[in-house]
C-alpha cells in the first residue's frame, strides 16, 4: 500500500504536475491525521471500558461490605435503645427501695445498661479508593459525594458512642468497685445493694440515658443511617450501568 502511495507521488512529480502532487499530498496529511483522531477515540473508548469495568468491580465490593455493615448499625442500634429503655426504667424507679422492689428487674436493667456496644464498621473498599485517589471514577455524583462523606459522618457518630462508653468505663466503674460487680448476682451476700438508693447511682443513670439520647436522637445516627442506606441503594447490581 505504501508503495502504490509512493509511485502515484512520483508520477505526478514526473509529469509536472505539481498542483495535484499539493492536493495529494494535502490529502494524505488529511488521512494521517484522520488515522491518528480515529486511534486515539479508540484508545478513548478502551479507557472508559477499563473503567466502567473497574467502576463495576469496586461499586460491588461496596455494596458487599455496607450490606454487612448496615446489619451491624441496626443491631448496635437495638442495643443502644435497649439501654436507654432500661435507664427509663430504673429512673421511674427513683426512689428505689431494695425492700420493695423487684432486685430481678433492677438487676436485668442495669445489664442492659452497662452493655457497651459500638459500631465499628469494615471500610476497606472506601478506604482503598480514596487513598489510591480514584474516587473519580464514580461516574454517580451523589454517591461519590456520600462515600467521600461516610469517614467523617462516622467520626462524629463514634465520638457520641465513646462518650457513652466511658460513663460505663469510668464512672460506673467507679461506683460500683467493691460493692457490686457487672453480672450483678444480687444474692451474693458480699453486694453492697444499698447503692442501689444512692443518690450517685441516681446521677450515673441520668448521665448515661443523656448519652445514649445524643447516639440515638441528635440527628447523628439518623444522618450515618441515611447515607450507608443510600449508598446500599445506589450501589446495588441493578444500578450499575
Amino acid at each position: 500500500m505504501i508503495k502504490f502511495f509512493r509511485r502515484i507521488r512520483y508520477d505526478l512529480v514526473g509529469g509536472n504536475k505539481a498542483g495535484k502532487y499539493l492536493k495529494y499530498a494535502a490529502g494524505e496529511i488529511i488521512l494521517v491525521v484522520i488515522g491518528i483522531l480515529i486511534a486515539l477515540q479508540i484508545n478513548n473508548w478502551n479507557d472508559i471500558r477499563k473503567n466502567q469495568r473497574k467502576e463495576k468491580t469496586i461499586l460491588s465490593a461496596i455494596h458487599n461490605e455496607f450490606t454487612i455493615n448496615k446489619t451491624q448499625l441496626d443491631s448496635v442500634a437495638f442495643y443502644h435503645k435497649l439501654a436507654l429503655k432500661g435507664c427509663d426504667n430504673l429512673i421511674s424507679m427513683f426512689p428505689i427501695d431494695i425492700e420493695k422492689n423487684n432486685l430481678d428487674t433492677i438487676a436485668k436493667h442495669l445489664e442492659n445498661i452497662t452493655q457497651s456496644w459500638t459500631f465499628n464498621p469494615s471500610q476497606s473498599s472506601i478506604v482503598g479508593l480514596i487513598n489510591s485517589s480514584s474516587i473519580d471514577i464514580i461516574r454517580n455524583d451523589e454517591l461519590r459525594k456520600l462515600l467521600m462523606s461516610w469517614q467523617d459522618l462516622l467520626l462524629d457518630y463514634q465520638e457520641d458512642e465513646l462518650i457513652s462508653r466511658t460513663v460505663i468505663y469510668t464512672n460506673f466503674d467507679e461506683l460500683m468497685i467493691g460493692k457490686l460487680d457487672f453480672n450483678f448476682n444480687f444474692k451474693d451476700h458480699r453486694y453492697d445493694l444499698s447503692i442501689l438508693e444512692s443518690l450517685e447511682l441516681e446521677y450515673l443513670l441520668y448521665l448515661r440515658r443523656g448519652t445514649l439520647e445524643n447516639i440515638l436522637n441528635d440527628g447523628q445516627y439518623e444522618t450515618l443511617e441515611f447515607c450507608l442506606d443510600r449508598i446500599i441503594e445506589l450501589t446495588k447490581p441493578d444500578k450499575q450501568k
